[in-house]
């Protein structure tokens, strides 16, 4: 899968600021309240970013107190935690102990591990894979036991599909998530080992995990939504990848052909977690190059639709095996204007965006929306002739339009028996606004067999929707077209 070169979410200063997130979030007295009503995903806050004041301490307790999260989401930097090898940083695994022990009970916690020591990959640079696994194994082993069960899930890496984050290969990924997982749950086998957050639902990256051999070593899939390139779209609108038969990963919907993947290689019962779900409210370009789009972010109130868009469409049945869904993030990272700042629930100041009371509404009521999650219908086609029925013995009149309620349908291809006999398009037929129509007197009619056959017309937009109709008529001999 071609993927546009998209920007971190943390420039490296915010990767440095997530070395210091263990120091800061021994936050006193911190609560978070249960859902009272769950939609079928639970909802969840990423904490990327923390405050180091007894006052700003107390401000954001209050803050998450209200919103009441099912899960909690944190990096753990393995540079930070080990700067030399065995040689970990008792405070910050306290800091973080901390933390845990004062959410309430049943709140579940994913810690994302993340960034390599330089001794351990010999490189400067917190992104390269280490030169040997079972460093990274055996620091999830200190992590497991130094934690214990305050963690629901550990996330084995974060967007290594992205340059950004990782610089490794796939097969080196793999042997790194096989090193995590045997450590795991060696200390606790009921442990949840989470494939890494793959930007942009990129559904070709887990194709090659489960080809190198990866698909036993995750017990779910982690995806992101919030990598810029969906840019402004709502949850419910979505593209086409491979001619129009699997959802974009570009799109919110993208996780449907993740899933997709998992169902091919007999993985179809284990859960999807959107571990990073979000919209940016920065008025600025994304820096997303996918088709040389550049997308900017939505305004304030239009991310608090997209959040209660979003959370309706886990409440759909058909996407039951997307578990969690956790929004990121819950403040803003900087009061700047960068794009990859701006995607919390509140200002730097802890001011509340419109999504904080929606992300509220939501946690303490479930879902509030009704109808369906994106538009999944084909145009609205008509086979004005042949009428149901109809009987003939020479030419065959065939006439159809199809409408597209303000999207445009490209073709209409008219069969007899599933066989293709022409396509209307714009350029064979009339096009009047969103409505497309043909018309043909079918010589070849006469030519098919004696006896019932099948016609259909198969209308379909640019992004590889359609929809058919069909009728059955009736060619018999000496006799002109005419309906029974």
């Amino acid at each position: 899968m071609q993927r546009g070169l998209r920007p971190l979410k943390f420039s490296l200063s915010r990767l440095r600021n997530i070395a210091l997130a263990g120091a800061v979030c021994a936050v006193a007295g911190l609560a978070l309240g249960s859902t009272s009503s769950a939609p079928a995903a639970e909802d969840g806050l990423n904490v990327a970013g923390f405050f180091n004041t007894p006052a700003a301490n107390a401000a954001i307790e209050t803050k998450i107190d209200k919103l009441h999260p099912a899960w909690v989401r944190v990096f753990v930097n393995w540079s930070t935690i080990e700067p030399t090898p065995g040689g970990y940083v008792a405070g910050q695994i306290d800091a973080y102990r901390a933390f845990f022990a004062a959410l309430p009970a049943g709140t579940k916690v994913d810690v994302d591990v993340v960034l390599t020591p330089s001794w351990a990959s010999g490189s400067s640079n917190p992104s390269a894979p280490p030169t040997n696994d079972q460093t990274y194994g055996a620091f999830l082993d200190y992590l497991a036991n130094a934690l214990g069960p305050s963690v629901t899930a550990w996330e084995i890496w974060n967007e290594e599909n992205d340059q950004g984050w990782w610089t490794g290969s796939v097969p080196q990924y793999v042997g790194l998530l096989e090193a995590a997982y045997s450590s795991i749950k060696a200390v606790d086998p009921n442990s949840m080992v989470l494939l890494g957050g793959l930007a942009a639902n990129d559904y070709g990256y887990l194709e090659a995990v489960y080809n190198n051999g990866g698909g036993n070593a995750f017990d779910a899939v982690a995806v992101h939504n919030d990598d810029g390139c969906g840019g402004n779209a709502s949850p419910y609108s979505f593209g086409f990848d491979s001619g129009g038969q699997t959802i974009s990963g570009g799109s919110f919907l993208g996780f449907t052909s993740v899933h997709s993947v998992m169902v091919a290689h007999g993985a179809g019962s284990k859960p999807i977690i959107m571990t990073e779900l979000g919209w940016s409210t920065a008025g600025n370009d994304s820096g997303c190059t996918i088709a040389g789009k550049q997308v900017a972010g939505v305004s304030e109130d239009t991310q608090a639709t997209y959040l209660k868009e979003a959370y309706h469409c886990f409440a759909q049945p058909q996407y039951s095996y997307v578990t969690a869904a956790i929004w990121f993030d819950m403040v803003d990272f900087a009061s700047a204007s960068a794009f990859n700042d701006h995607y919390g629930l509140m200002s730097t100041s802890l001011k509340p965006k419109p999504a904080f009371a929606a992300f509220q509404k939501e946690s303490e009521h479930g879902d509030q929306l009704s109808g369906s999650c994106g538009n999944f219908n084909g145009p609205r086609v008509t086979l004005m002739d042949p009428g149901p029925g109809q009987t003939y013995s020479g030419p065959l009149l065939l006439a159809a339009k199809a409408s597209g309620k303000g999207r445009r349908v490209t073709q209409i291809q008219l069969r007899e028996d599933g066989k293709t006999i022409l396509n209307f398009n714009r350029q064979d037929a009339h096009q009047s606004g969103d409505t497309l129509s043909g018309q043909i007197n079918w010589q070849g009619a006469r030519k098919i067999a004696l006896g019932q056959h099948t016609i259909s017309a198969v209308a379909t937009y640019a992004d590889g929707l359609s929809s058919t109709v069909s009728v059955t008529v009736d060619h018999v001999p000496g006799q002109h077209g005419r309906r029974r």
